[in-house]
């Protein structure tokens, strides 16, 4: 059985556990709007500022053809491309992002890690292991980023007032419109603790 992880490496999950403790003020992205979806969007603090992106690689040829993975980046402050747009400079009057549970703390961080098994005539021939999404447990709500698909770059932000409300969007993939005699694509998915993953 072949197995694939493409999840968040240490230094990543080491930018999050730097947010916890931090106040909330903004998001803002490139192209971010009302949908709150967008390939890459920053999470201003008081303390400091990291920034999500999403890309695709092709990560080997595991499945026997070419195919394209969503890979989750994690940097600390701004991507350059914010400069030419004066995003990162605006400041909170000027309109500029959303003001969600803006001034809410961060007081957890958790990882959503998902798994897909391709399974042919009930042998599993492959299991691909991603980390799908990170979700903050905030002073008065929840807050989630998560991808969109797990062959693309887009990123989704949701909101609820509470973990049982959260609803973050399933990610889509290319296998699961696949419609072969024997072969089925089982998911499950688990949320991790970020002092688990540290």
């Amino acid at each position: 059985m072949i197995v694939i992880r493409n999840t968040l490496d240490l230094e990543s999950l080491r930018r999050l556990d730097g947010l916890r403790g931090a106040t909330l003020r903004r998001m803002f992205g490139v192209n971010l709007d009302d949908r709150l979806m967008s390939e890459d969007v920053s999470l201003e603090t008081d303390d400091v500022t990291i920034t999500f992106w999403g890309a695709v690689d092709d990560l080997d040829d595991w499945e026997g053809f070419e195919g394209q993975y969503a890979v989750l980046h994690i940097d600390e402050g701004v991507p350059s491309v914010y400069a030419e747009s004066d995003l990162a400079a605006q400041d909170d009057s000027s309109g500029s992002g959303f003001f969600v549970h803006a001034g809410d703390g961060i007081q957890d961080v958790s990882i959503v890690r998902e798994c897909v098994r391709k399974v042919v005539s009930g042998e599993v021939e492959w299991e691909y292991v991603t980390d799908t999404a990170v979700v903050f447990e905030l002073s008065n709500g929840v807050l989630a980023i998560s991808k969109a698909a797990l062959d693309g770059e887009m990123l989704n932000i949701t909101f609820a007032d509470s973990w049982v409300l959260l609803k973050i969007p399933p990610t889509g993939a290319f296998w699961f419109g696949w419609n072969l005699m024997g072969t089925e694509f089982l998911r499950s998915s688990e949320l991790c603790r970020l002092d688990d993953m540290l």
